[in-house]
């Protein structure tokens, strides 16, 4: 006969007398008696003094303190919601001052434009009574390529927007990395590269929401603002070209700055719309000034020449 094991032995008998839980000696002593020996002592003494075993919850000091407490956090909560009066103020008057000095500036670029107008009427003038015609076509010539004129024509309209949903840029200078969702925010670098894209197609003049780019123009991203010509502008961003519509829409297409709208839409979800159009009409740059003259050496006699471009910054 094989021995028993160990495992298949009977359990051996509790001894009389003893309880289940005697291993939990802290536990049972937890849950019979919950208060504490000293306190329960104490408890006892008031007792037999005549007085109550405790003061409880519902004495009067109780009452306010709680009652002082309440209203303290309720004071504090109020305090952080709300903003400050001194603060919000400030914020409203910089945003006023903001917004008077900005229509101050567009009244000045619009009138300077009219007197712009003016005074090239008055060299034409000038240049026609003093029989100076072939100088006369090579100054309009040379306005219309530096923008210091506006042109009215047939074109390219391409409109860049951000994504639906897509947040407010940071002041990184490339929102896409940030963790938040401003993938779908259009950049400067996008319309950078949209513009050059523009050019290389064959286009005339090209303006940005209104703003004429010559050969000195910048298109930066400063904080949560895309600048032209150093003036902030906000989506959706109009790109007009000037130029033969069917021949930039095909050449558009087939180089770098086609390739990246698509991509741009189809990556980031950047709504891109490339549309022909009968007329458009581009501003003359404001920035532009005379900074040299020759004297054709054909003329000994005539009149000094001009090439307008941009002042520096």
């Amino acid at each position: 006969m094989s021995p028993v094991s160990h495992r298949d032995s009977p359990p051996s008998p509790r001894p009389p007398g003893r309880r289940l839980d005697e291993s939990m000696t802290l536990l049972t002593s937890m849950m019979e008696r919950p208060l504490d020996p000293g306190y329960a002592a104490a408890a006892e003494e008031r007792q037999r003094a005549g007085l109550p075993t405790s003061t409880g919850l519902r004495t009067p000091t109780v009452a306010v303190a709680a009652l002082v407490i309440g209203l303290l956090l309720a004071m504090g909560a109020v305090a952080l919601r709300a903003p400050s009066t001194s603060a919000a103020r400030a914020k409203e008057d910089l945003v006023k001052q903001v917004e008077s000095r900005r229509a101050a500036v567009d009244k000045q670029a619009v009138q300077l434009r009219t007197t712009r107008a003016q005074v090239d009427e008055l060299q034409a003038r000038a240049l026609s009574q003093q029989g100076e015609a072939p100088l006369q076509t090579r100054l309009q010539t040379l306005n219309l390529a530096s923008g210091a004129d506006a042109v009215t024509g047939k074109g390219l309209k391409v409109v860049l927007d951000n994504a639906e949903g897509a947040r407010g840029t940071s002041a990184d200078g490339n929102p896409r990395t940030t963790p938040e969702n401003t993938e779908g925010v259009v950049l400067s670098k996008d319309l950078q590269v949209v513009v050059n894209g523009l050019w290389e197609a064959g286009a005339e003049a090209i303006s940005v929401n209104g703003q004429r780019l010559t050969s000195r123009s910048a298109i930066r991203f400063a904080g949560e603002a895309i600048l032209v010509n150093y003036r902030p502008l906000a989506p959706p961003y109009t790109i007009s070209a000037i130029g033969d519509p069917a021949s930039l829409q095909v050449e558009f297409a087939d180089n770098d700055g086609g390739a990246y709208a698509r991509a741009l839409k189809d990556n980031y979800g950047i709504r891109v719309s490339i549309d022909a159009a009968d007329t458009l009409t581009l501003p003359a740059a404001t920035s532009l000034t005379v900074r040299d003259a020759t004297v054709p050496t054909a003329s000994p006699t005539a009149s000094p020449t001009a090439s307008p471009s941009e002042s520096p910054p």
